[in-house]
């Protein structure tokens, strides 16, 4: 897995050495409202995440999960996430959640924008696909300003504080993608070897 930086941000990846600082963070308040985020155990946690693949390459299936750390602080601020189905290799969903003092600074977006510029530029992927429920205006916005095309809603598509709720369903595709609709330029998207900056 590599390390991706942008403009303000490092997004590292989350492997079995630092689930912790993921799991901790997954303990915050505020980030149910909206999603489903599991309430694994620690060791259960570390378990899943010491499971998950370790490249991402055009044969690559599974999840890849990055830490969002704003780089004038070094200090994880939330996570993102890109989910490779393994029933349509061509097909991958994104995730993201910022813990709440720091919604609002741009953080999500450049961090979307840089992991979907990832997944079509190093894999397979043709499509990357993002939900969200209805009253999430701000996550909304923020695909939309990525480059993402709403395009339904899709009934109890997902549980949130165990009740069954409708999402809205987005997507971004390759071709729109890099002929520019929410295409991060290069010169503002860097990947790098994790091994390269390890802490």
């Amino acid at each position: 897995m590599k390390r991706l930086e942008s403009e303000r941000l490092v997004l590292e990846p989350v492997t079995a050495g630092n689930a912790g600082i993921l799991w901790r963070l997954m303990q915050s308040g505020g980030l149910r409202e909206f999603q489903d985020v599991p309430r694994y155990s620690r060791e259960e946690f570390h378990k899943r995440v010491s499971s998950r693949p370790k490249r991402f390459d055009a044969r690559a299936t599974g999840r890849f999960e990055w830490l969002i750390v704003p780089a004038a602080t070094a200090r994880a601020i939330g996570w993102v996430s890109l989910r490779v189905s393994d029933h349509d290799r061509g097909a991958a969903e994104i995730g993201y959640s910022i813990l709440a003092p720091y919604r609002g600074s741009g953080y999500a977006t450049e961090a979307a924008r840089t992991v979907v510029d990832f997944a079509f530029g190093e894999g397979d992927v043709r499509r990357v696909d993002a939900c969200c429920v209805p009253e999430n205006v701000a996550s909304r916005r923020l695909l939309a300003r990525v480059g993402f095309v709403e395009m339904r809603v899709q009934k109890n598509g997902a549980i949130v504080r165990g009740r069954p709720v409708d999402i809205v369903v987005f997507e971004a595709h390759r071709e729109a993608w890099r002929a520019g609709g929410g295409h991060a330029s290069s010169a503002n998207s860097i990947v790098t070897p994790a091994s390269a900056n390890a802490k």
